[in-house]
């Protein structure tokens, strides 16, 4: 087993000194603990006039980990622009090739893994972990192929599931307005 701090640079989500306020001009993407969904992908992404430094913007392959309340962990793609994460996210660099970003994402945010997020977070009510504490969590020694192997079965698992999670909305909207239509000309 390794410590994560030995497999990835650990470091903390931008503090914005105001409330994130997005707007269609803005640069950069911001990416809050929030807009992760279910299925480990992104919602929404606001966007703002980022004035910070930039080696806070995202790299593509980083792992973002929610600090607070239930473990989350995705990796970050890219996206139509720069994105930026808030104060609420950790962001995870891997150190080395041998590394797989896909692989420490399906492991934290597994059974086993959100168990040993859970030991050593504190709080009552919204549990927290420091960025030490996720640092100390074991990881797995696996050879970087079966890493990403693993990593990418269940990546490719999430992203059907939210597809699915899409076509049941897009139907169900569908069947929505398919009803209201017919009523509302059958009322004419």
């Amino acid at each position: 087993m390794n410590k994560l701090r030995d497999l990835v640079e650990i470091r903390s989500g931008y503090t914005f000194r105001a409330a994130i306020d997005s707007f269609s001009e803005g640069n950069v993407e911001v990416i809050q603990s929030k807009d992760l969904n279910e299925y480990f992908s992104f919602d929404l992404r606001p966007k703002i006039d980022f004035q910070g430094d930039a080696s806070h913007l995202l790299q593509p392959g980083e792992v973002l980990f929610s600090a607070r309340g239930f473990a989350k962990a995705i990796v970050y793609k890219g996206g139509d622009g720069p994105a930026v994460v808030s104060s609420s996210l950790f962001v995870l660099r891997p150190k080395s090739l041998n590394v797989d970003a896909s692989f420490l994402a399906m492991y934290i945010s597994s059974y086993k893994g959100i168990k040993e997020v859970m030991k050593l977070s504190s709080g009552s009510s919204v549990k927290t972990i420091t960025k030490e504490d996720l640092g100390a969590i074991e990881i797995p020694e696996l050879p970087p192929d079966k890493q990403r192997a693993l990593g990418g079965m269940v990546q490719a698992i999430d992203e059907y599931q939210n597809a699915l999670s899409l076509k049941e909305l897009y139907l169900n909207q569908l069947r929505s307005t398919v009803i209201k239509k017919t009523l509302k000309e059958s009322a004419k």
